[in-house]
Protein backbone atom coordinates (compact mmCIF):
# COMPACT_ATOMS: atom_id res chain seq x y z
CA UNK A 1 0.00 0.00 0.00
CA UNK A 2 1.39 3.35 -1.02
CA UNK A 3 -1.13 5.97 -0.03
CA UNK A 4 -4.73 6.20 1.13
CA UNK A 5 -7.14 9.04 0.32
CA UNK A 6 -10.04 9.57 2.72
CA UNK A 7 -12.89 11.81 1.57
CA UNK A 8 -14.77 13.67 4.29
CA UNK A 9 -17.79 15.86 3.62
CA UNK A 10 -19.22 16.21 7.10
CA UNK A 11 -16.82 15.44 9.90
CA UNK A 12 -19.47 14.28 12.36
CA UNK A 13 -21.05 11.89 9.88
CA UNK A 14 -17.83 10.60 8.27
CA UNK A 15 -15.85 9.94 11.47
CA UNK A 16 -16.23 6.15 11.12
CA UNK A 17 -14.70 6.34 7.64
CA UNK A 18 -11.60 8.02 9.09
CA UNK A 19 -11.42 5.29 11.72
CA UNK A 20 -11.55 2.56 9.05
CA UNK A 21 -8.81 4.25 7.04
CA UNK A 22 -6.71 4.55 10.19
CA UNK A 23 -7.11 0.84 10.89
CA UNK A 24 -5.96 0.03 7.36
CA UNK A 25 -2.93 2.34 7.61
CA UNK A 26 -1.90 1.01 11.03
CA UNK A 27 -2.40 -2.62 9.93
CA UNK A 28 -0.31 -2.12 6.80
CA UNK A 29 2.43 -0.35 8.77
CA UNK A 30 2.90 2.16 5.98
CA UNK A 31 5.26 5.09 6.27
CA UNK A 32 2.99 7.20 4.07
CA UNK A 33 0.57 9.68 5.58
CA UNK A 34 -3.10 9.45 4.85
CA UNK A 35 -4.43 12.07 2.48
CA UNK A 36 -7.59 13.51 4.03
CA UNK A 37 -9.71 15.48 1.56
CA UNK A 38 -12.27 17.92 2.89
CA UNK A 39 -14.90 17.93 0.14
CA UNK A 40 -17.20 20.92 -0.13
CA UNK A 41 -19.67 22.30 -2.61
CA UNK A 42 -19.38 25.82 -4.03
CA UNK A 43 -22.43 26.73 -1.93
CA UNK A 44 -20.62 25.74 1.29
CA UNK A 45 -17.58 27.73 0.18
CA UNK A 46 -19.72 30.81 -0.52
CA UNK A 47 -21.40 30.52 2.87
CA UNK A 48 -18.03 30.58 4.67
CA UNK A 49 -16.85 33.39 2.39
CA UNK A 50 -19.93 35.49 3.25
CA UNK A 51 -19.50 34.81 6.97
CA UNK A 52 -15.85 35.90 6.85
CA UNK A 53 -16.84 39.03 4.90
CA UNK A 54 -19.28 40.00 7.65
CA UNK A 55 -16.66 39.37 10.32
CA UNK A 56 -14.09 41.28 8.28
CA UNK A 57 -16.34 44.32 8.02
CA UNK A 58 -16.89 44.27 11.79
CA UNK A 59 -13.16 43.92 12.45
CA UNK A 60 -12.10 46.26 9.63
CA UNK A 61 -10.00 43.58 7.97
CA UNK A 62 -10.18 41.28 4.97
CA UNK A 63 -9.79 37.56 4.61
CA UNK A 64 -7.95 35.81 1.79
CA UNK A 65 -9.01 32.72 -0.16
CA UNK A 66 -6.80 30.54 2.08
CA UNK A 67 -8.79 31.75 5.09
CA UNK A 68 -12.02 30.66 3.40
CA UNK A 69 -10.56 27.24 2.58
CA UNK A 70 -9.41 26.91 6.20
CA UNK A 71 -12.96 27.67 7.30
CA UNK A 72 -14.35 25.06 4.92
CA UNK A 73 -12.03 22.37 6.27
CA UNK A 74 -11.90 23.33 9.97
CA UNK A 75 -14.32 20.65 11.24
CA UNK A 76 -12.64 17.99 9.10
CA UNK A 77 -9.23 18.94 10.46
CA UNK A 78 -10.45 18.84 14.07
CA UNK A 79 -11.97 15.39 13.57
CA UNK A 80 -8.90 14.09 11.71
CA UNK A 81 -6.69 15.29 14.59
CA UNK A 82 -8.95 13.56 17.08
CA UNK A 83 -9.20 10.25 15.18
CA UNK A 84 -5.78 9.89 13.56
CA UNK A 85 -3.16 11.53 15.76
CA UNK A 86 -0.77 10.45 17.17
CA UNK A 87 -0.99 7.02 15.50
CA UNK A 88 -1.23 8.08 11.86
CA UNK A 89 0.02 11.24 10.17
CA UNK A 90 -2.08 12.91 7.54
CA UNK A 91 -2.07 15.65 4.96
CA UNK A 92 -5.22 17.74 4.60
CA UNK A 93 -6.44 19.10 1.27
CA UNK A 94 -9.65 20.88 0.43
CA UNK A 95 -11.61 20.36 -2.77
CA UNK A 96 -14.47 22.67 -3.69
CA UNK A 97 -16.49 21.12 -6.51
CA UNK A 98 -20.07 20.84 -7.64
CA UNK A 99 -21.81 17.52 -7.11
CA UNK A 100 -21.35 16.54 -10.76
CA UNK A 101 -17.61 17.37 -10.67
CA UNK A 102 -16.63 15.73 -7.39
CA UNK A 103 -15.74 12.29 -8.75
CA UNK A 104 -13.36 13.75 -11.33
CA UNK A 105 -11.78 16.06 -8.74
CA UNK A 106 -11.20 13.19 -6.32
CA UNK A 107 -9.79 10.94 -9.03
CA UNK A 108 -7.45 13.72 -10.16
CA UNK A 109 -6.05 14.23 -6.66
CA UNK A 110 -5.74 10.47 -6.07
CA UNK A 111 -3.86 9.94 -9.32
CA UNK A 112 -1.56 12.95 -8.88
CA UNK A 113 -0.59 11.93 -5.34
CA UNK A 114 -0.07 8.22 -5.98
CA UNK A 115 -3.01 6.93 -3.95
CA UNK A 116 -3.95 3.32 -4.38
CA UNK A 117 -6.96 3.21 -2.04
CA UNK A 118 -9.86 5.67 -1.75
CA UNK A 119 -12.32 5.81 1.13
CA UNK A 120 -15.59 7.53 0.21
CA UNK A 121 -18.68 8.35 2.20
CA UNK A 122 -21.74 6.79 0.61
CA UNK A 123 -25.35 7.79 0.97
CA UNK A 124 -28.57 6.14 0.05
CA UNK A 125 -30.12 8.01 -2.86
CA UNK A 126 -33.21 7.40 -4.89
CA UNK A 127 -32.84 6.19 -8.49
CA UNK A 128 -34.19 9.57 -9.66
CA UNK A 129 -31.49 11.52 -7.81
CA UNK A 130 -28.82 9.16 -9.17
CA UNK A 131 -30.11 9.68 -12.70
CA UNK A 132 -30.16 13.46 -12.36
CA UNK A 133 -27.00 14.05 -10.32
CA UNK A 134 -25.03 10.90 -11.11
CA UNK A 135 -23.48 8.72 -8.49
CA UNK A 136 -20.05 9.85 -7.30
CA UNK A 137 -19.19 6.54 -5.66
CA UNK A 138 -20.08 4.55 -8.76
CA UNK A 139 -17.95 6.79 -10.97
CA UNK A 140 -14.96 6.52 -8.63
CA UNK A 141 -15.32 2.74 -8.37
CA UNK A 142 -15.47 2.35 -12.15
CA UNK A 143 -12.71 4.83 -13.02
CA UNK A 144 -10.16 4.37 -10.22
CA UNK A 145 -7.31 1.92 -10.76
CA UNK A 146 -7.12 0.81 -7.14
CA UNK A 147 -9.24 -0.19 -4.16
CA UNK A 148 -12.31 1.80 -3.14
CA UNK A 149 -14.08 1.51 0.19
CA UNK A 150 -17.51 3.13 0.44
CA UNK A 151 -18.85 3.75 3.93
CA UNK A 152 -22.63 3.85 4.14
CA UNK A 153 -24.25 6.26 6.56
Amino acid sequence: MTRVLVTVERADRDRALLERAKALAVGAETDEDLLVVALATPEAYEEIEETLAVIGRAEHTTYAEDDVLDGVSADVEDTANDVLEPDVGYELRTIVAGVDEQAEALLGVANRTGCDHIFLPGYRRSPTKKAIFGDRAQRVILDFDGSVTVGMN
